[in-house]
Order: C-alpha cells, then sequence, then structure tokens
C-alpha cells in the first residue's frame, strides 16, 4: 500500500514538475530600420526601377543584388565611392545591366547614406536603352562647406552600325535628396564629345566642348546655368 501511495506521490510530483517547465518562446523577428527624416521621399531622378531602389528604402549592403532585377539579365557594378557631406556619408554605387544575349541594356546610380549596420537610399537615377551601356564616374566635387557634391556621369552606349556613342549625366546631392543639374529628363542626357568638371576655389564650371567650349557656372541652387563661352 505504502508503495503504491509513493508511487502516485512521485508520478504527481512528476507531472507537476513537468507542467511548470516555461515553454521557450521565439524571439520577435528583427523591424527593418527606419531611414533618417532628413532623407526626402522623391521619386526617381528617371527610370523607376521598382520599390526597392526607390528613396527611403533601407538595404543591408548596397550591392546589385540586393536590387530586383530580372533574373536572366547580368548586372555588374561599375563603380563605388564615398563622399563626405555635412549631412553625413554619401555612399555611390554605378551599376550596369545587360540582357543575354545583349541587346538593350541599363545604367544606374545609386546615392546611399550607411544607417543601422545597412544603408538608406537618398535617391536614383537609372537609364535604359536598346545598345549595351557602359556608365562610369567621370568627375565629381564637393565644395569647402560640403553643403552637396556635384557628379558627372560618363554614358558609353554602343550604337553597333552607326558607331559608340557618348552621353554626359550631371547629378547633385545633399546627402538629404537629389537631383539633375543640368536639364530635366527626358532632356537631361547631354551628347557631347568631351565634358568636364572645372573647379576654381569655391566656384564650380560644367565645362561642354563641341565645335567649341560652352562653359556653364552652377548657381547656388547646385543647378548649372549658362556662362559667357570659352572659345
Amino acid at each position: 500500500m505504502w508503495t503504491c501511495v509513493l508511487g502516485l506521490l512521485g508520478s504527481g510530483c512528476t507531472a507537476g514538475r513537468e507542467a511548470a517547465t516555461p515553454v521557450p518562446v521565439a524571439a520577435p523577428a528583427p523591424s527593418t530600420p527606419t531611414c533618417p527624416e532628413s532623407i526626402v521621399a522623391d521619386v526617381p531622378l528617371e527610370a523607376d526601377y521598382g520599390p526597392r531602389i526607390q528613396a527611403r528604402h533601407w538595404l543591408p549592403a548596397l550591392a546589385p543584388s540586393e536590387f530586383a532585377f530580372v533574373p536572366t539579365n547580368t548586372v555588374e557594378a561599375s563603380f563605388r565611392q564615398k563622399l563626405e557631406l555635412a549631412e553625413g556619408t554619401v555612399e555611390l554605387l554605378g551599376m550596369e545591366e545587360r540582357t543575354q544575349p545583349v541587346i538593350d541594356g541599363g545604367a544606374a546610380l545609386v546615392m546611399a547614406r550607411p544607417v543601422a549596420g545597412g544603408f538608406c537610399i537618398i535617391n536614383t537615377w537609372a537609364t535604359w536603352q536598346s545598345t549595351e551601356v557602359d556608365v562610369s564616374l567621370a568627375g565629381s566635387w564637393v565644395p569647402p562647406d560640403k553643403r552637396m557634391a556635384i557628379l558627372l556621369l560618363k554614358l558609353e552606349l554602343d550604337r553597333a552600325a552607326g558607331g559608340e556613342e557618348t552621353r554626359w549625366v550631371v547629378l547633385g546631392t545633399d546627402g538629404a535628396r537629389a537631383w539633375i543639374a543640368l536639364g530635366q529628363p527626358p532632356e537631361h542626357q547631354l551628347i557631347a564629345p568631351s565634358v568636364s568638371l572645372s573647379p576654381k576655389k569655391d566656384q564650380l564650371c560644367l565645362d561642354v566642348k563641341i565645335e567649341y567650349v560652352n562653359r556653364l557656372r552652377l548657381s547656388t541652387d547646385g543647378h548649372f546655368v549658362q556662362a559667357a563661352p570659352k572659345r
């Protein structure tokens, strides 16, 4: 009899201990970091590559693999550069996309700020052409007060039978937003043999050479305006 009672008591205690054992609770999934309110939620500067490449979107890394490109296309980083502005560090990523086989091609520039171990997109510029496109950063300029950066992109288009064509795109950013510093879409891709940034102390000019050099001066709002031609 005592054996039976002890057995019952023992099993009862064991059941009680098992019932009191806490059930593990899964840790909540980490939330996506929030981008600073200072970054303006502007639309893309030209072509729209989708929500993952728009202003105020956070990414864990600044790399072509983070963007939703067509899986069958080839996408490569063409350049990277870091700029120090008054608003904070700005990182640039240039990318080239090509169909397979190469029939069409595109180029893109992503401007982003490091935030919470990843990057918040300031804005993007992109274009898509019916030919292969190579993009490079031909020049950049930051004034002494670091209030903005001016970027000069060089596009080289393979026009096959028509020969290569060189285009230029001039952009600006202050770390909170980005803008096209010369022209307005779709009339902002400048076709010219040579374009260069010409800094003089805290001033910047843009020299466009076709038959002669046409000099444009950077205004205080970050856009180029006509200056006296240089022959």
